[in-house]
């Protein structure tokens, strides 16, 4: 049951919904426009019933979609290589061996849920949405590992329909995510609606398709009802403060630190306060409502907004001088439009002129052909003598105008030019285009041709920068919800940074090649870059190293003695990965056997350096005997502060569980107050009532 607090909200939530759908409605009615333009008909239906009446045929040539095509398959060659980094606030002490290990298992596992086939195509379809409709939205939630599992995974997909969600308007970041809000609306029947909230919520629906944002609406005779999960950030004050081992936490959880720190028996000190602040922490509430009703309530366990904006190279634009600016979302084809449909008209016109070719050869008076000859005129490509009457029935006197040749209107030349000239001015609107050398195609070379390739894609840059923007932002939201939800043993499917995919296995104290994954979100930096991988790109690299290996002796030996793996990453070829693994095996081999070959001392100088070395050994065993002793002092000290930080950790997860644990039995208590007030109200109400009637009654039998 939903409390009175939160049903209260439904009038203001709705109408910030409603009021995104007026904010955003062009930009959505343009994702659905060059959608259906690019990949379905260029053709409204108006188009097609002036066609009809100028008796054009309604055919159309569109060439955009292969324009998107080609960036995607250039997208499909672009890895994009994801990195995680320390922050910079975290010190040279924190910083150790296990916590590396445990970034590289992070970066591991971001590659995996974004690049992993079971996405469906996850970057392809961001990117075409991007390309050909001007943005894309993408969902981070949670799932069941399967249907007899209380483990869940962390999942990233794109939504079904980026016309159906929506941000806050005052969000400023290309992701919106700095924005108070976002929300996904799903359309469900009738008869779905009913069977999972009830006949009662139904019945107040409207079912009314209104010439602006609808709840609930018709389509086909079906009733549609629309369901809004809104997401909303929480912010609450909270002093936080930094311990002596180099942990935040809040201030209120310190006592409870000390507490369970004296509980335990730990005989080591605990860590101390060292510095403290007020800090505003955000947390996610998930409002399920409908048009009539609050349906549900939770306080998720996100700390960022789950529904990621993905741009592609939209612009802020003044309606007028004093009006606000409001986002303006542009496909990659925008521009192309007019281009497009000039092309499409120009070409109907030629389809008109072949549909409407004149087939008649001669232009004959029906009395100077001979009937025995007809067939001769009419049968035009059998070779034959045309003979006609040059008098009518032989008088002199009465001549026959002789057969004339038709001859055929040439369609006019701007036709053709125009339809012709159409994919030139399409490529140069777009952008795309080789940048060849020469403008004589037969002296265009094939490196030419080459840089051409490459640069082709230039324009669609901004695009790809706003996709890295939003990738970015889907890795810090996976990274703040894997250690929530990935606290017990079990393995990780990651990916390495050559692509080969393996399992790592996580929080099992059993297992000594197990990583522990416990970190908090803020000691970690997440950077995304574009992957440079196009197959004529390496080409040309191997080409550029090819050259300056003959033109420098020095950068020749530095390649064939220490950048052999750089040339086998540039090449394209079937096995290159597996060749990738044997150079590397190879080069550290003869690394070895050089090193063993300088090892090898010169048999003049043997016998001194066997003296020296006697020397030697009595100063090393003197100096080692030192140096274990004070590593030995070293290592109780570095293992004490160990043990320390591990029960910090401890001390701390005891701690927010309790914190859980008393927030629940904190709503538990709200709801039950307000019940009891509500039965305590009625009470009174139906005491009043009584009292009220007892008084009518005895003034009735006064007045008897």
């Amino acid at each position: 049951m939903v409390a009175q607090v939160h049903k209260s909200r439904l009038k203001s939530l709705k109408s910030k919904v409603e009021g995104w759908n007026t904010y955003f409605n062009k930009n959505n009615k343009r994702y659905e426009e060059f959608m259906k333009f690019v990949f379905s008909t260029a053709l409204t239906n108006d188009d097609i019933d002036k066609l009809k009446i100028l008796g054009k045929p309604t055919i159309e040539f569109n060439v955009l979609e292969a324009y998107i095509s080609h960036l995607r398959g250039q997208f499909s060659n672009q890895t994009p290589s994801l990195n995680i980094r320390p922050s910079d606030a975290m010190t040279s002490e924190q910083i150790t061996m296990d916590y590396l290990r445990q970034i590289d298992v992070l970066e591991g596992y971001l590659r995996e849920i974004i690049l992993s086939p079971k996405n469906d195509g996850l970057q392809n379809k961001i990117w075409c949405d991007c390309l050909a409709g001007g943005y894309s939205v993408v969902e981070v939630y949670t799932e069941y590992t399967n249907s007899m599992s209380f483990d869940q995974d962390i999942k990233v997909d794109r939504v079904f329909d980026p016309t159906m969600t929506g941000f806050d308007p005052l969000a400023r970041a290309s992701h919106k995510g700095d924005g108070q809000y976002c929300f996904q609306l799903y359309p469900r029947t009738k008869d779905e609606f009913v069977e999972e909230y009830g006949e009662e919520y139904a019945s107040k629906m409207s079912f009314a398709r209104n010439s602006g944002f609808s709840w609930s609406y018709s389509n086909q005779d079906e009733p549609i009802v629309l369901i809004c999960d809104f997401f909303e950030k929480v912010r609450k004050k909270t002093k936080i403060v930094k311990l002596s081992n180099g942990s935040i936490i809040a201030k209120k959880h310190y006592q409870d630190l000390l507490e369970m720190w004296d509980a335990r028996g730990f005989i080591e000190q605990p860590p101390v306060i060292i510095k403290e602040r007020m800090s505003e922490i955000e947390t996610i509430v998930r409002y399920k409502f409908c048009e009539s009703e609050m349906l549900d309530y939770v306080e998720t366990s996100f700390d960022m907004l789950p529904l990621i904006f993905i741009d592609g190279n939209s612009v802020d634009i003044k309606e007028d001088a004093s009006g606000a600016a409001t986002q303006m979302t542009r496909p990659y084809v925008f521009n192309a439009k007019g281009i497009q449909k000039l092309k499409n008209y120009s070409g109907q016109t030629v389809g008109c002129e072949i549909e409407n070719m004149v087939q008649h050869k001669f232009k004959v008076s029906i009395e100077s052909i001979p009937s025995d000859y007809q067939e001769a005129y009419k049968n035009v490509q059998q070779a034959d003598v045309l003979i006609y009457n040059a008098f009518k029935d032989g008088d002199p006197s009465v001549p026959l105008p002789p057969p004339m040749e038709i001859q055929r209107t040439a369609t006019p030349q701007i036709v053709e030019s125009t339809f012709m000239g159409t994919d030139r001015l399409t490529e140069i609107i777009l952008g795309s285009y080789n940048s060849t050398l020469a403008t004589n195609e037969m002296q265009v070379s094939g490196k030419a041709i080459a840089n051409g390739s490459i640069h082709t894609s230039a324009a669609s840059t901004p695009y790809l920068d706003s996709y890295i923007n939003g990738l970015n932002r889907i890795a810090d939201v996976v990274l703040s919800l894997i250690p929530k939800y990935y606290v017990t043993a079990r393995t990780l499917p990651i990916r390495t940074f050559d692509g080969k995919r393996a399992y790592q296995v996580i929080n099992d104290k059993n297992d000594n090649e197990s990583i522990d994954i416990k970190y908090r979100p803020h000691e970690l930096n997440v950077e995304v870059e574009a992957g440079v991988n196009n197959s004529i790109q390496k080409a040309q690299a191997l080409e550029l190293i090819a050259r300056m290996m003959e033109s420098s002796e020095v950068f020749s030996e530095f390649i064939n003695t220490m950048g052999l793996e750089i040339i086998v990453d540039n090449m394209d070829i079937r096995g290159s990965d597996g060749l990738k693994a044997l150079a590397a095996q190879f080069m550290k081999q003869k690394a070895e056997a050089q090193e063993e070959a300088a090892q090898k001392p010169d048999p003049q100088t043997e016998v001194i350096q066997t003296m020296q070395e006697i020397e030697q050994a009595k100063i090393d065993q003197k100096r080692e005997a030192n140096e274990g002793e004070m590593a030995v002092q070293a290592a109780k000290v570095a293992l004490e502060k160990q043990k320390v930080d591990a029960q910090v950790a401890e001390v701390m997860n005891d701690i927010e569980t309790k914190n859980a644990k008393l927030m629940m039995e904190q709503e538990k208590v709200d709801a039950e107050n307000a019940r009891t007030a509500i039965e305590s109200a009625m009470d009174l109400t139906e005491q009043f009532l009584g009292n009220r009637q007892a008084e009518n009654e005895n003034k009735e039998d006064e007045n008897q």
